[in-house]
């Protein structure tokens, strides 16, 4: 891992997120975010099931960040960061797929289960006591805390991926399995008076109860979703075929098979704190990366 940068005021930065289920590119000035952009590849596809990457999934991940590395640098980011997380630290061949980004010229910072919800929480926080939830494609992370930082995080085995992997489009099977699972986070946890989800999953739904011809981060970021209105969007979605799902305004293409089992994990997430409603942020673990590089958070 390089050493962590200095802000430099005249520079930008670029950072890419290699997920379980998206690649990601942020470009930032260092203060606020200029843009991002997604190419979702699905690195963790068959990881539940079989606990290695395919090459095919480890190769179009690494040539997919390798392209943002030359879309970063063509931007002029002085400085460009690349991390990954569960899909990459839990495969038993996640080492390979940090030499073949590599030979691509992408230096992967594999980050741990709970620095990845510390990103997440430094990203997303806007003051108060938060709680951001990120549903990722093979894990979902929580983290909690207040003014004075982090005071909880936490990272499970559980994510889009991994769910569809497992359960298909079960529902029961799904409800049960993320019931289960998201008890893992534990009893007597810190208080806190917002619900903050990062991540494709609250954008995704955002994106269909607004039938989004063309999606709007305006739109999606500080939108609020509600806990019964977000199992009504999954099971409208359930309903229709999956080669019909295409025309269901705001659903990505790639998201279309994974997009109710994640929103009943984000029910069972929600059951198991408590919570009626949940913010969904277009801030999220990219600016908090960003701050770690920079020193600015631990």
């Amino acid at each position: 891992m390089r050493a962590r940068g200095i802000y430099n005021e005249d520079m930008k930065y670029g950072v890419i997120d290699i997920g379980s289920n998206s690649v990601r590119l942020m470009v930032s000035d260092g203060t606020k975010t200029l843009y991002k952009r997604v190419n979702t590849t699905r690195l963790s596809e068959g990881l539940g099931l079989t606990g290695k990457l395919t090459k095919e999934a480890m190769s179009r991940t690494a040539d997919a960040a390798a392209e943002f590395v030359r879309a970063a640098e063509e931007d002029g980011c002085g400085e460009i960061y690349a991390f990954a997380t569960e899909a990459v630290r839990s495969a038993s061949n996640g080492g390979e797929f940090v030499a073949m980004a590599a030979a691509r010229g992408v230096t992967v910072d594999v980050v741990r289960g709970e620095t990845e919800a510390k990103l997440g929480f430094y990203g997303a926080y806007s003051g108060g006591r938060q709680a951001v939830l990120d549903i990722g494609g093979a894990s979902t992370e929580l983290a909690i805390g207040g003014e004075d930082g982090m005071e909880y995080g936490k990272s499970l085995h559980i994510g889009s991926v991994r769910i569809k992997d497992l359960c298909g489009e079960d529902t029961d099977k799904i409800r049960a399995f993320a019931a289960k699972t998201v008890e893992g986070y534990g009893d007597g946890l810190p208080p806190f008076d917002k619900l903050i989800s990062i991540g494709g999953t609250g954008s995704t739904l955002v994106s269909v109860r607004e039938r989004m011809k063309v999606y709007d981060t305006s739109r999606v970021h500080g939108a609020v979703l509600r806990r019964e209105e977000i199992e009504k969007l999954a099971e409208d979605i359930h309903a229709v075929p999956l080669n019909e799902r295409g025309a269901i305004d705001g659903l990505p293409e790639k998201r279309r098979d994974v997009i109710v089992g994640a929103s009943l994990l984000m029910c069972a997430v929600m059951d198991r704190l408590g919570s009626k409603e949940i913010v969904v942020s277009e801030s999220d673990n990219q600016e908090g990366y960003l701050r770690y590089r920079l020193g600015l958070i631990k």
